[in-house]
């Protein structure tokens, strides 16, 4: 996989199912492995954007783990995480699984 801080593996949505409230994230120790996973909210996944540290999605294809894409902040009417750059609200990691199913 690419070096990255951090990688997401699965979501969570707020109550109304309007946007991400929670990701399920893996860091990435100095010795290059996975620590166990945390979930973090979307404001401190933005937070640890905004101080440079990088966040890719992942997933799970048979036994492997692949690395996907690269997540940025981008500002609609709020802060949102993408892996895509572009206008839309939508395409905010909505592939990966939700963390109740992962």
């Amino acid at each position: 996989m690419a070096n990255y801080n951090y990688y997401v593996s699965a979501i969570e949505y707020n109550s109304d199912n309007t946007h991400i409230a929670k990701l399920r994230v893996h860091e990435v120790g100095s010795d290059g492995k996975f620590k166990p996973s945390v979930e973090l909210t979307r404001p401190q996944v933005i937070e640890l954007i905004n101080k440079k540290k990088t966040f890719s999605t992942m997933t799970k294809v048979g036994n492997e783990w692949k690395s996907g894409a690269k997540l940025e902040v981008i500002q609609v009417t709020t802060d949102y995480l993408k892996t895509k750059k572009d206008s839309s609200t939508r395409d905010n990691l909505e592939n990966l699984p939700l963390i109740k199913d992962a």
